[in-house]
Order: C-alpha cells, then structure tokens, then sequence
C-alpha cells in the first residue's frame, strides 16, 4: 500500500482496527470553539473541519465520533453544550 511506509523508507505497523483509519461519513465545520473536557474528547476551534466517523441517531446519544489532525475522540452535537 501507498501509505505503509514513510518518508525514511520504514515500514509503518498498520492496524486494522484503529480508529484513525476509519472513512469519515461526513465532515463538520465548527462554528463555536471547544474545550476537551475529558481524555476521550477532541477541541477545536472555529473555522475547524472534523471528520465524522460515527453518528450514532440523537435519541441514543448527543455524542459523535470523529477524526481532527491525527487525533480521535468524541464531541457533543448538542448546541447547548459546544
């Protein structure tokens, strides 16, 4: 693969299961700064774009999953609360 080896010529231990390869299903454009509140969430800023990977219905949760540089982690949807 393309992206199994970086710029030195070694080759990269690709995991299947990590979270940081996962497609994103849609992207955000943040519109109200954010504070990581927990180790498990992502900040960001204004004027940001965050790759959605996991947007579970609202009735289960105000909670996505997303992608931001080379971090992952959640962030609430809720406007009340970003």
């Amino acid at each position: 693969s393309l992206f199994q080896i970086d710029n030195k010529g070694n080759h990269l231990l690709v995991h299947e299961e990590s979270s940081i390869n996962v497609p994103a299903i849609a992207a955000a454009h943040v519109i109200k700064r954010y504070i990581a509140q927990a180790a498990d969430e992502l900040s960001f800023e204004v004027g940001d774009i965050v790759s959605v990977i996991d947007m579970p219905p609202k009735e289960l949760t105000s909670w996505w999953r997303g992608k931001h540089g080379f971090q992952v982690g959640t962030s609430t949807r809720d406007d009340d609360k970003t």
